[in-house]
């Protein structure tokens, strides 16, 4: 059961984030509009910090898929969703409102709609560190690799 959880959340976190990643590439200019009410960027960071963050998002996405990586892929993943919880819960703390521009124009900016994009990347913060988890108990790792981590040798 545990192993078909994994599983599942591989693919719903690597799903999301490679759609992200993608319109994220697909319209950086306007990702990096979104980007801009953050007083905290540089100025002239927003482009450099649109393009690498969906690059980021969409490398995550497909090494969260790939069987031999998918750890790797699931701690990005976790460092991503905790970089954006911080992010938006310092834009309400400062009176910010901005869209998040997640998944692209996601309509007019709101906190509620900010609430709700920290409540969401709680929930995968929540699963990239299930994966990670999984992973440390043996879930995926070859019989010898559990013999060597644990010293017991099971199926």
């Amino acid at each position: 059961m545990r192993k078909l959880l994994c599983v599942v959340l591989r693919v719903v976190l690597g799903g999301l984030f490679v759609y992200a990643g993608l319109v994220k590439a697909s319209d950086s200019q306007q990702f990096a509009l979104a980007l801009v009410p953050f007083t905290f960027l540089p100025a002239g960071s927003a482009g450099f910090l649109a393009v690498g963050l969906a690059w980021t998002e969409l490398t995550a996405g497909v090494l969260i898929l790939l069987p031999r990586v998918y750890p790797i892929g699931a701690v990005v993943i976790g460092g991503l969703c905790l970089l954006f919880i911080g992010v938006l819960c310092w834009a309400l703390w400062n009176g910010i409102v901005v869209s998040c521009s997640c998944f692209g124009d996601e309509g007019t900016p709101s906190e509620q709609a900010m609430v709700l994009a920290v409540v969401r990347d709680a929930f995968l913060l929540a699963g990239a560190v299930a994966v990670v988890r999984f992973r440390e108990s043996g879930v995926g790792a070859s019989p010898l690799a559990r013999l060597v981590s644990d010293g017991r040798f099971e199926q």
